[in-house]
């Protein structure tokens, strides 16, 4: 994986997330009422959401990515513990974690930080905040084993739930199945055993909460995708019928169905997550960084990518040779990199 793709992977993901949080949780009646499509970022006035924050900032789900990121490269380790020290320091370095940071990650940060077990603290964690890291993982992963430990550990700390870890595991595998040139059967394939290994482990450990399945949906998901003749009967079957809520489920189901109906335009994917209501920055920037992973690069508009990049005061170059030479350094240890 070269560095140039890695820093397009991490423009992708933070204008996913800033793009897109305009509309974060308004439903689709209010987004079609106000807009007949959203084609560049929207200024805090014009925003259904997010009005008090600045004009192109990031939430928590660019802003988790990148220290964790940087902490990994930093110690050359991924375990949970690391995972739980980066995201402290996160919560008490970012200037406003508490506008956008979602409900289980508050609770574990909090809980760790009083005390608690790292093993403990995330087993009530059901919601997106897990699979929203998995890029960071994603990208210090070389081959499979690390890839699921990788995740696991990322997300042990705050969401340490089956279904949790069936969207994240499910989700990693399908972008890793990306670096292996494989065609999109390859990819639903690969998502399809992440889903199913990611729900069975560490059973007995793990809160098994009522929620539905990943990889329950995924084939309902593909019996009506050829279906849908145009973008918007596909975000009413999204938003109406399977949800975007905050649930790992919805996100991970939504984000997979702009992939799969987007495929390389990854700035048609960010687009109509931003029209899509629910969660729509954390199934943005995931969108994004499918399509992105897929098309090997982004068409995002170069001003849109600058404009995000300065108002966050993103090290996109910086932080992209850290992650390369991670990389580096894994081959080095014996793990293959294919891209």
């Amino acid at each position: 994986m070269k560095q140039l793709f890695i820093k397009q992977i991490l423009e992708a993901l933070a204008v996913g997330d800033s793009f897109s949080k305009s509309t974060e949780f308004a439903s689709r009646e209010q987004i079609k009422s106000s807009f007949q499509s959203i084609d560049s970022l929207l200024l805090p006035s014009e925003s259904l959401a997010h009005k008090d924050m600045r004009y192109g900032q990031v939430t928590d789900d660019t802003e988790q990515n990148i220290f964790l990121l940087e902490d990994y490269c930093k110690s050359g380790n991924i375990t949970p513990e690391a995972a739980a020290n980066s995201l402290i320091r996160w919560y008490k370095e970012s200037a406003e974690p508490e506008k956008y940071i979602g409900p289980s990650s508050r609770k574990a940060i909090l809980a760790i930080m009083d005390g608690m077990e790292i093993s403990l603290a995330g087993t009530s964690g059901t919601s997106c905040g897990g699979i929203m890291r998995v890029p960071s993982a994603f990208l210090c992963s070389t081959d499979l084993n690390s890839l699921e430990k990788n995740i696991i550990s990322t997300l042990l700390p705050t969401h340490n739930t089956n279904t949790a870890m069936e969207a994240a595991i499910g989700y990693g595998h399908a972008l890793f199945a990306m670096t292996k040139e494989h065609t999109i059967d390859d990819i639903i394939q690969a998502a399809q055993m992440g889903c199913k290994i990611g729900r069975r482990i560490n059973n007995e450990e793990m809160d098994l909460a009522c929620v539905p399945s990943c990889q329950a949906r995924l084939p309902v998901l593909l019996h009506f995708l050829p279906q849908f003749d145009s973008d918007d009967k596909l975000l009413d079957f999204l938003f109406y019928v399977f949800g975007t809520t905050i649930s790992s489920c919805d996100v991970f189901i939504a984000a997979f169905s702009l992939f799969l109906w987007c495929r390389h335009d990854v700035y048609k994917a960010i687009r109509m997550s931003a029209m899509l209501g629910g969660d729509t920055d954390t199934i943005g920037c995931l969108a994004a960084v499918l399509c992105c992973c897929y098309g090997k690069g982004h068409n995002i508009p170069e001003q849109i990518v600058h404009t995000v990049v300065s108002v966050n005061n993103l090290q996109l170059d910086d932080l992209s040779t850290q992650i390369y030479q991670y990389r580096k350094n894994q081959n080095k240890a014996g793990k293959k990199d294919s891209l």
